[in-house]
């Protein structure tokens, strides 16, 4: 995709030079653009379509959480289209995460929740915790007939809708994609939380839980307990009472959200007659075996 810098120079009142894509995927098209005076910006195109709720809830959320000192990008102009502010530091893999760094991750992942309680709207997210499971029970016929585990996938979903814990999840605003690649670190410290797109009203153990996956399994990787242990460490340093009944459940809803994402967007596009492909199908299956206050020891 190639920008057009005389438009956007117009559309945003500045004098747009030059510019280099940083981030192709699913959700947005993310660019740096670099003015006459050298000034950058953070131009970003959604490739999902967004309310003009979701999109004015990004604005003020991104301005409450820096008057709450989260360090985030400030959302200068909102929209499908939008320009945020530019924020050094560097984007890592989940290979590059040392322990230190996934510790730190823990703690402001516990910072961003004690905030967040605060923010009341208007307007709050459109985003329901549970759309993505939805998602997959409105496409249960195809689910089923595409794959041979279909079935057993579906199955799941199910169960986990009809879980207590989902019932009472209602607690505050969540990041609720709180991956490697939404953070930035400038040596082994975090200098901005990045995307909000996902945000949604739910329970801060379903940020922890999704972020443990993320941090510690690497897609096609092997699970990292020393980096899981130390995330873990450094959310507990100020929230010590964990539930691990809960945190399990939480962990292993993440694990299907996201599977229920990728086979929901590429249901048109995978053969049928074979079993589910999915890093984070095979994560559900991981850590649905695993005794998960082990893991943290």
């Amino acid at each position: 995709m190639s920008l057009n810098l005389e438009l956007l120079s117009k559309k945003f009142s500045k004098n747009f030079m030059s510019y280099k894509k940083i981030y192709d995927g699913f959700d947005n098209d993310i660019f740096v653009l670099i003015t006459d005076d050298n000034t950058k910006y953070i131009y970003r195109k959604s490739l999902r379509n967004k309310s003009n709720e979701d999109i004015l809830f990004e604005k003020n959320f991104s301005d409450y959480l820096l008057q709450k000192n989260i360090p985030v990008r400030r959302v200068l102009y909102p929209g499908a289209e939008s320009l945020l502010e530019f924020c050094d530091g560097t984007s890592c893999s989940v290979e590059q995460i040392s322990e230190k760094m996934a510790f730190n991750a823990g703690m402001m992942l516990a910072r961003f929740h004690d905030a967040s309680k605060g923010f009341a709207g208007p307007p709050l997210p459109t985003r329901k915790l549970e759309s993505e499971l939805l998602r997959a029970i409105n496409l249960k016929d195809k689910l089923q007939n595409k794959y041979t585990n279909g079935t057993d996938f579906i199955s799941i979903v199910e169960h986990l809708l009809q879980s207590e814990f989902l019932k009472t999840s209602g607690i505050c605003i969540i990041h609720n994609d709180f991956r490697v690649q939404n953070v930035l670190f400038q040596d082994e410290d975090i200098s901005a939380i990045l995307d909000f797109d996902w945000s949604c009203v739910g329970n801060p153990l379903k940020d922890l839980g999704h972020a443990l996956v993320e941090w510690s399994f690497p897609d096609g990787g092997n699970f990292n307990q020393k980096i899981f242990k130390s995330f873990f460490q450094g959310y507990i340093a100020s929230k010590p009472n964990i539930d691990f009944n809960a945190l399990k459940y939480w962990i292993e809803f993440s694990c299907i959200s996201d599977t229920a994402t990728y086979l929901c967007d590429t249901i048109n596009d995978m053969p049928s007659g074979g079993e589910i492909l999915s890093w984070m199908f095979s994560k559900y299956l991981f850590f649905n075996g695993q005794d998960i206050a082990k893991l943290t020891e």
